[in-house]
């Protein structure tokens, strides 16, 4: 996968590809709203497409996981762009403020 990745970031470039991780997080905002207001975000989750699922549902669902995974798949490449280093000790600083958080009930 990194492979291929990297290869997107060599033939279309660094801006282009930063263009694409803002237009592709743009439209997982539009599915999320979109998957909203067709009553699939649930208090304890999103309610996968069933037999008695409508078609809204069914089509908000499946956008959410289309945006999701072209989500994906820019962050892998903006991951690739970023020093590994950095990320990784801004992760795990994030990470351990939501612990502390959670920990104390907020």
């Amino acid at each position: 996968m990194n492979e291929t990745l990297k290869a997107a970031i060599k033939q279309f470039g660094v801006p282009n590809q930063l263009d694409m991780v803002i237009e592709e997080c743009a439209e997982l905002i539009q599915a999320i709203n979109k998957a909203k207001r067709a009553g699939i975000v649930k208090e304890w989750g999103i309610s996968h497409p069933s037999k008695e699922s409508t078609m809204s549902e069914i089509e908000a669902y499946n956008n959410l996981v289309s945006e999701f995974s072209d989500n994906k798949i820019m962050l892998g490449q903006l991951d690739l762009m970023l020093q590994k280093d950095f990320t990784e000790l801004s992760t795990l600083r994030k990470l351990n403020r939501l612990k502390t958080k959670l920990q104390n009930g907020n």
